[in-house]
């Protein structure tokens, strides 16, 4: 025994002991020291050295030492940053975002968005694990419960956010595998986002024309169909953006409704400022428009943007405070003339349906133009959004028409 070497005298006399193991008899736990991918010295411990060992009395249980070491040596093996791995789902969408707000400026709408994920995900338990514990069943099982509550495009924004903040994590060293790679669902759920037919659109305008009730938002419905324009960018119109001249509209700004107070802020997306061609008919109903403009006490309702610059002399004003209006304005005005065209139409009634109804309308009716105008017209960065997600296919008899006048025109 004299002659035991001092690097064994530590060990427990049954167990032996791999390198960098150790058995420190003030803790009675077996330690592994290791040095991660910054070379930083690291240590854990068990009082367990195998899986199979007995766990002294009175201590609470966990891990053994070897399975411990496996797992930090195959994130090593990974180059795996051990303290990014620890983090949870949580703290990665954070610092993802923050990343992705420094690198560009996003819109007020799309910042929203990503505020819903985040506070979603604090309802369940997948948000507060660490991300290198997040397996792709942890994954399916936060998918099963958010099917319950949530429609399927809600869903899947949220797992797009969710996807690129662990792709974030990948690249940053956290972990070697994004869990969420395969996990999808289905939009077949989603809000009817079908264009309104022409016929039924022309009844509708028609009658907000006629209706007494429905008069005053005749211009902006009808503006709001033939232009393709986003609510909140029609909110934000202002005079000098009107070239009446040349029948020309200019998209350069869109109001919004942010913590109760009316923001001026760009348009959506860089493509969103753009020149939009008057038809002769929305040409008149501008006309209107400023015509029949008026003033509370001569007052000109001014908005400010972000920075603090001043707008003033808005198009479209509130019917009764002749204040600015905001999209819930409009889907609010919108909803009323539709309520009041079924009660008066029992028989054919329209579908309900939302002012960005208006755009996708306008999107299908105007499919005959060149591809790339649509796409300028609409304010799309992608001709693959304009076609694939705002033209619909024309009524059957329709494609029967145009395609006779082509047919005969070739023979």
């Amino acid at each position: 025994m004299a002659n035991k070497k001092a690097s064994n005298k530590n060990k427990p006399a049954r167990k032996t002991l791999r390198e960098n193991e150790f058995f420190n008899p003030k803790t009675k736990r077996y330690e592994y020291r290791y040095k991660d991918v910054f070379g930083k010295n690291r240590v854990v411990s068990s009082y367990r050295l195998e899986s199979t060992d007995q766990l002294p009395k009175g201590k609470k249980s966990g891990k053994s030492l070897r399975e411990k070491e496996a797992e930090i040596n195959a994130l090593l093996d990974n180059n795996i940053d051990i303290d990014g791995a620890k983090f949870t789902l949580l703290d990665v969408v954070d610092k993802y975002l923050n990343h992705l707000y420094n690198r560009k400026e996003l819109s007020h709408n799309t910042k929203t968005g990503y505020n819903v994920t985040v506070n979603a995900l604090k309802q369940y338990k997948l948000g507060y694990m660490e991300i290198g514990k997040i397996k792709p069943e942890h994954c399916e099982e936060w998918l099963s419960d958010m099917k319950k509550k949530y429609r399927g495009s809600s869903i899947q924004s949220q797992i797009s956010l969710i996807k690129r903040s662990f792709e974030y994590a990948i690249d940053y060293d956290y972990i070697a595998k994004n869990p969420f790679r395969r996990i999808t669902t289905d939009r077949s759920d989603s809000k009817i986002m079908e264009a309104i037919p022409v016929d039924e659109m022309n009844n509708f305008l028609d009658f907000c024309s006629r209706d007494a009730h429905s008069l005053h938002c005749y211009d902006m419905v009808y503006i709001l169909f033939w232009t393709g324009l986003r609510a909140s960018e029609l909110c934000g119109l202002t005079i000098d953006n009107l070239d009446l001249d040349n029948h020309i509209i200019k998209v350069e700004k869109q109001l919004q409704c942010i913590n109760h107070n009316h923001i001026v802020l760009k348009p959506k997306t860089s493509n969103g400022v753009r020149y939009i061609p008057m038809t002769d008919g929305v040409y008149q109903r501008f006309i209107s428009v400023l015509a029949n403009r008026y003033l509370k006490g001569d007052i000109e309702p001014v908005c400010y943007d972000e920075r603090g610059n001043v707008y003033e002399g808005f198009v479209f004003l509130a019917t009764r405070s002749r204040k600015t209006i905001v999209r819930s304005h409009v889907e609010e005005y919108l909803q009323n003339c539709i309520k009041r065209y079924n009660l008066a139409n029992p028989s054919c009634p329209i579908r309900k349906f939302e002012p960005h109804i208006c755009r996708h309308t306008f999107a299908t009716n105007m499919q005959g133009l060149p591809p790339k105008t649509l796409q300028s017209i609409l304010g799309h960065g992608n001709i693959s959004t304009t076609m694939n997600h705002y033209v619909d296919a024309r009524p059957t008899a329709q494609q029967l028409a145009e395609i006779n006048v082509i047919a005969n025109a070739l023979t």
